[in-house]
């Protein structure tokens, strides 16, 4: 019986070892290129297939998005995590978000993050400016999804836009950020933000040349400001503040759309 028991564990063990030794230790472009490139997939299907096939059914596009647009957030948040969590010999709650670079932010990272935060998005405005006097065909808004003012009786979207801006924002951020950047930093080393941004924005080509073009400053800024804090809730912060305010900006009527 002890015998049997002993087989399991050392069984057990041995699957264990096993899944931790599965998990990479460095990311180099092959396996970047995939890591990024399947989610890339996620997101062409997600809002080129099933969002318009939900949106003929009924749906409002913005609920439709949120859905479709969930589908692929959630699940790099659990691939993330479990990734995380098979790569730690004792998996722990702080352990796990101590391996995704997820801690509290100090003055000076608070510091930075507010800095990068105010840039990029003065060089997003100044993009969008030059795109529209210079390419004016270039459209400014995803060809899946045009966001627009709420009517007084569309804003329960608010309600359930809160849940997939978190799903959005930490499911990015843990993923590309938390737990493929570290990974890349042991192969690209200081340019890690720059191939981070370059594959960022190949996973956002669904959106559109005129918006991809606009995202170029948020595409480099969050990595570089996540290399240079060593803190995932750096790139959090950035991801958020560039999120949020616009798209409320913009269905609560204080923007043109």
């Amino acid at each position: 019986m002890h015998g049997r028991r002993r087989a399991g564990q050392s069984s057990g063990s041995c699957l264990m070892t096993f899944f931790r030794q599965s998990v990479p230790k460095r990311i180099g472009i092959a396996l970047s290129i995939v890591l990024f490139g399947i989610p890339t997939i996620l997101l062409w299907l997600a809002t080129h297939q099933l969002l318009p096939a939900l949106v003929m059914r009924g749906w409002e596009p913005l609920l439709a998005w949120f859905a479709a647009g969930s589908l692929v957030f959630v699940p790099l948040m659990i691939a993330a995590t479990v990734g995380a969590w098979m790569a730690l010999s004792r998996p722990t709650l702080p352990a796990l978000l101590a391996h995704l670079r997820i801690g509290a932010l100090s003055g000076a990272d608070w510091g930075l993050a507010l800095s990068v935060l105010a840039i990029t998005v003065a060089m997003v405005a100044l993009l969008q400016i030059l795109s529209m006097q210079m390419w004016p065909t270039l459209s400014p808004h995803p060809p899946f999804m045009r966001v627009q003012a709420l009517s007084a009786n569309q804003l329960y979207v608010l309600a359930l836009w809160l849940p997939f801006f978190f799903l959005n924002v930490v499911g990015e951020e843990l993923w590309w950020r938390g737990f493929i950047q570290p990974r890349q930093e042991l192969v690209f080393g200081q340019a890690t933000w720059i191939v981070q941004g370059i594959l960022h924005g190949v996973f956002h080509v669904s959106f559109g040349a005129g918006v991809l073009f606009v995202l170029l400053p948020v595409l480099f800024a969050i990595p570089w400001a996540v290399q240079r804090s060593r803190n995932t809730s750096v790139g959090i912060v950035i991801h958020a503040g560039i999120n949020g305010p616009g798209f409320l900006a913009v269905v609560l009527g204080l923007l043109p759309a």
